[in-house]
């Protein structure tokens, strides 16, 4: 059984919002804190007196503090965002199992048990039949309307979940 569900995570993922993403972004952008700042705030601040290994320290530690506050502010903005339903996660469901013995059609009301356990029922009232096929693999995916059952061997049809 496969069934997968994309968190608003792998959105962040998606849209390139990872912690190396944003360093080699805004990373590659800061240019160290002795050219980011006017040379008198530099001075005043004391900057002058790290070592140059020192200053690397605290180039990449300001680096990383970036990356971390970025990655969390646009987690927290896309929660909010799917939140207020100000953005639709339309994340499609795709479950993988084989029919539980001989497949050979549907007549309307038919009921299918899955190896993983869950039954569907045809939810469309067509009939069609198939050459007889033992434990065909299946492949159900959630759309708009609904559940689409695709069977190998045996085309697809419209589906509800029973259990």
């Amino acid at each position: 059984m496969k069934q997968s569900r994309l968190p608003a995570q792998f959105l962040c993922l998606l849209l390139g919002l990872t912690p190396l993403g944003f360093v080699q972004a805004q990373g590659g952008d800061f240019p160290g804190v002795e050219k980011a700042m006017p040379p008198q705030s530099f001075e005043q601040a004391g900057l002058n007196k790290l070592t140059p290994e020192e200053r690397a320290q605290l180039d990449d530690f300001i680096r990383r503090y970036v990356a971390t506050s970025n990655e969390k502010a646009a987690t927290v903005a896309i929660d909010k965002a799917v939140k207020e339903n100000k953005v639709k996660v339309n994340v499609p469901e795709i479950i993988q199992s084989n029919i539980v013995g001989t497949f050979s059609g549907y007549n309307g009301r038919s009921r299918f048990t899955l190896e993983n356990g869950q039954v569907w029922a045809q939810s469309q009232q067509v009939s069609r039949a198939y050459p007889r096929i033992e434990s065909p693999p299946v492949l159900i995916t959630k759309g708009q309307i609904g559940y689409r059952m695709f069977i190998a061997g045996g085309g697809n049809i419209r589906v509800s979940k029973i259990r």
